[in-house]
């Protein structure tokens, strides 16, 4: 749950949709992003964030601010699936832990 422009709404981070924001009475999706249009973000250390998004088709930069009761924790998983997007994505990464695991398991 957070609030979005004085609503409450329901903000979800998902391996393959990437960020939504939704309604949470009517369940109308208000903005869906992929990860890869997450160009920036900020936030207060307290309850609010900034995420920068870069619009598709027009490439303007869309800001979305959105508050949290426990921002930490809301930080902390966006980090965590933009760190297990990018390791997916990056074979030299895959290929690292591979040889990790055989290293490890070999011992």
């Amino acid at each position: 749950m957070c609030s979005w422009q004085g609503e409450m709404l329901c903000f979800t981070v998902d391996f393959a949709l990437g960020f939504t924001c939704f309604d949470s009475k009517t369940k109308n999706v208000l903005w869906r992003f992929k990860f890869s249009q997450l160009k920036g973000s900020s936030d207060d250390g307290k309850t609010r964030v900034k995420l920068l998004f870069q619009n598709l088709d027009t490439k303007q930069i869309e800001t979305k601010e959105l508050e949290f009761q426990d921002l930490t924790v809301v930080l902390h998983c966006i980090h965590s699936f933009i760190a297990a997007k990018v390791a997916s994505v990056d074979p030299v990464f895959i290929d690292s832990q591979s040889i990790a695991r055989k290293h490890t398991y070999s011992h």
